[in-house]
């Protein structure tokens, strides 16, 4: 069996576990991200593929590296993950959602953020078979950012060598063998991921996502990140105009009135690119609320409209405020 990935199903998984595990959240306080899979089932010859359409993060929640490095003995590990029941609400709306387009639910995901990806014991072991009873083919994926943004896969045990890797997505995607054993081992599957011309630009883009994150995505206080961005932004844009201003000013009173036409059209092509640059972290922001939790979105993202709609009703005057200045030198 082949597990068949497309380009943003593995950016949302790469975005949703950054944001709880980067360099601005001191390592003790990461938090595992899970979520599921939806897609269908494709019948080739005599062989049967997975294919997935959309990842949906679902939870976070505190993990401890200590308790999830033992692979021998599955039962010293408890299921990490409790889902509330607006998590199992979401689980029903996704399934609903999925069977409308004739798919289902065909596995799950989570992070293991700073230590080896593999099923942990007795909690990831029973959360996979659980998915495996109701579809023999679902899967299980593990990530981690660490492996992505550093290359290297991490030991098992505390101490042990590291492997240096290339071109890693961060993940491995496993089954159990035995569906009806929950101490039974695990096997690793197969995978393409779709949608980038080779495995060097997927590395690239993913690594550059995992930063954008860390930067405008970072932890559970969102608001306050694009606040003070959108603050920032037109509290600059507003001083470029007053400096416009001022500098075209100081350049009458000296008599250098020939320099102005020059000066405005140099400064008005700054500012310009200016709000080129600012709209295209806007648009950035705005596909991160792809990435949010399924429970949170109806919350979170009528708060993020209102914060980044300060910057359109900035703006919406732009023209008038520079012709004003030009018609006044």
């Amino acid at each position: 069996m082949t597990v068949f990935i497309p380009k943003n199903v593995y950016l949302t998984i790469v975005a949703a576990c950054v944001r709880f595990a980067n360099k601005k959240i001191p390592k003790d306080v990461w938090k595992e991200v899970s979520g599921i899979f939806t897609g269908k089932i494709i019948e080739n010859e005599n062989k049967k593929d997975l294919y997935i359409s959309a990842a949906y993060p679902i939870m976070h929640d505190t993990f401890n590296l200590n308790d999830s490095i033992d692979e021998y003995d599955p039962r010293t590990v408890i299921d990490g993950f409790e889902y509330s029941d607006e998590d199992h609400e979401s689980f029903a709306l996704i399934d609903e959602e999925a069977f409308s387009k004739g798919e289902f639910t065909v596995g799950w995901w989570h992070s293991h953020p700073g230590f080896k990806v593999m099923l942990s014991g007795f909690g990831d072991r029973k959360t996979t078979i659980s998915y495996q009873a109701y579809n023999p083919l679902a899967i299980a994926l593990v990530f981690n950012p660490d492996r992505l943004n550093r290359q290297i896969e991490l030991p098992q045990i505390a101490g042990g060598p590291i492997k240096q890797l290339k071109s890693d997505p961060g993940f491995k995607i496993f089954r159990m063998e035995d569906p009806n054993d929950r101490y039974s081992n695990f096997f690793e599957i197969e995978y393409k991921i779709e949608g980038f011309e080779n495995s060097e630009q997927m590395i690239r883009m993913a690594q550059k996502l995992a930063i954008d994150i860390t930067n405008f995505f970072s932890g559970e206080n969102i608001f306050e990140i694009y606040e003070i961005f959108i603050t920032n932004r037109i509290n600059e844009l507003n001083s470029n105009l007053q400096g416009i201003d001022e500098y075209l000013g100081t350049l009458i009173r000296k008599g250098e009135s020939s320099r102005v036409y020059e000066v405005l059209e140099s400064q008005t092509r700054d500012i310009r690119k200016f709000v080129a640059e600012t709209f295209i972290k806007i648009e950035n922001i705005k596909q991160f609320m792809d990435y949010l939790e399924y429970k949170e979105r109806d919350i979170i993202i009528p708060k993020i409209k209102e914060i980044l709609s300060k910057w359109d009703e900035t703006i919406e005057h732009l023209n008038e405020k520079l012709t004003e200045i030009a018609k006044k030198y």
